[in-house]
């Protein structure tokens, strides 16, 4: 289990623009009242060009969304993010897959269970291991 995509970019931006607001009073208060708006103008646009950044790089840690199931779980090449929790499974943490009639389950090392329609669990063939 690790932090999810919200979590994960939530921390990151803190830090890099708590950062950034520092060294932008400091360079304000000790350069030319006329640079100030300049100062302020170019952190915005460092601030808009990270987030998207820092945004780009978390979305492609997990690898290619593979498939989205309804709006609780989006499964990538790497694992499942349960969205409600905020949460990612890798598939390297799975520790049993039960295939029932209609359902597929997995369960994880730390006892989680996601129970997945069986036409999902057709479609994951070959990417999660213990589906057959």
């Amino acid at each position: 289990m690790q932090f999810g995509f919200k979590l994960r970019g939530l921390l990151i931006k803190t830090l890099v623009f708590l950062s950034m607001a520092v060294v932008a009073v400091v360079s304000v208060r000790f350069v030319e009242p006329v640079f100030a708006p300049l100062i302020v103008f170019m952190l915005a646009v460092l601030v808009f060009v990270l987030n998207r950044v820092i945004n780009r790089r978390l979305g492609n840690m997990w690898g290619r969304e593979l498939l989205s199931v309804g709006s609780s779980y989006v499964i990538y090449e790497k694992g499942i993010y349960v969205k409600p929790m905020d949460i990612f499974y890798p598939w390297y943490e799975l520790k049993t897959v039960t295939n029932s009639i209609n359902s597929v389950t997995l369960i994880f090392n730390d006892g989680t269970e996601i129970a997945l329609p069986n036409d999902v669990g057709v479609k994951l063939r070959g990417f999660v291991p213990g589906i057959e």
